[in-house]
């Protein structure tokens, strides 16, 4: 692959290169079902606004990045199936969204949760968050991200490339590349694309137009919202390991199927409706809770 390419090709590439029809197939046909209202479309909001971390652009964006570098599987395997991850009421990422919240203190800057987190230690995790799976990741991943002043670097090179109205995959992968533990190990980065989205969103928060030209949508919502409305058709005994809460092995060839499509399916989607995939991917995850009993494949990852 050409090395000039974007990141953002790259990714698409990779994810053409892992779709298996056979196991998980864009259905085109629904997809130009599809209503085309893309003025129901907005971006992601992240509620920074009045919150101490929302008081600078460069508090947000490092907010956001130490937020997303602990963003991933947000449930525990139980002989039942899985349990899923709440703080002091609130369930999954706003359940960890209301920790850091807690953790972030009354500072601009990441100073508090430096102190809190920074040691890297496993316990300090469990005793910040609560019953939250793969603590010991979390605090190798913390440790990294809050490593001398490595964070607050991180987030002026975002701030700096937000100065020219665009932020895109390409500001993921050089995040990818400053914390190869933390952010470098997705194939799809994720995480990586939230960050950036994080502080895209923001932005416009803040009454900043910027473009945020993403792909990210390779979690595991997603594909459950586009098997609801089905954009995406699953094998039979793919949908009956899914629906019987059975393990799908990171990096298999089932996963790979699921996030490749998810991928590509997130922008044929964006395409039709004539919105971006930052808004495709936005609308996606706040529709999660229509998807009745459908539930989400289940890996073990740090990747979402």
């Amino acid at each position: 692959m050409h090395t000039s390419h974007t990141a953002k090709q790259r990714l698409l590439a990779q994810a053409r290169l892992d779709y298996q029809p056979a196991l998980v197939a864009i259905d085109q046909e629904a997809i130009t079902r599809l209503p085309a209202r893309g003025d129901r479309f907005s971006h992601l909001t992240v509620g920074l606004v009045g919150k101490p971390a929302g008081q600078t652009p460069e508090g947000a964006a490092a907010y956001g990045i130490a937020l997303n570098s602990m963003n991933f599987m947000f449930w525990t395997p139980t002989p039942d199936g899985m349990a899923r991850y709440h703080w002091r009421g609130e369930g999954g990422a706003q359940g960890l969204q209301a920790a850091l919240d807690h953790l972030w203190g009354d500072n601009a800057t990441p100073r508090e949760l430096r102190a809190c987190l920074g040691s890297g230690e496993e316990q300090a995790v469990v005793d910040a968050l609560g019953d939250i799976s793969m603590p010991r990741r979390r605090a190798q991943f913390l440790r990294e991200i809050l490593f001398g002043d490595q964070l607050e670097q991180a987030a002026s090179e975002l701030v700096d490339a937000a100065k020219s109205g665009r932020l895109t995959s390409d500001d993921a992968q050089r995040l990818a590349q400053r914390f190869p533990m933390s952010y470098g190990q997705d194939p799809y980065l994720v995480r990586a694309q939230l960050a950036v989205m994080w502080f895209a969103g923001y932005l416009f928060e803040q009454g900043v137009d910027v473009d945020c030209d993403i792909t990210v949508a390779a979690s595991y919502q997603m594909p459950r919202v586009m098997r609801s409305i089905k954009v995406l058709r699953f094998a039979p005994e793919l949908a009956a390991k899914i629906d019987s809460h059975a393990l799908i092995l990171r990096q298999s060839d089932e996963e790979r199927a699921i996030r490749s499509a998810t991928v590509l399916g997130a922008q044929a989607m964006a395409q039709h409706l004539g919105v971006s995939e930052h808004a495709m991917v936005n609308v996606l995850w706040q529709n999660r809770h229509a998807c009745g009993a459908i539930p989400y494949h289940l890996t073990i990852t740090t990747d979402y």
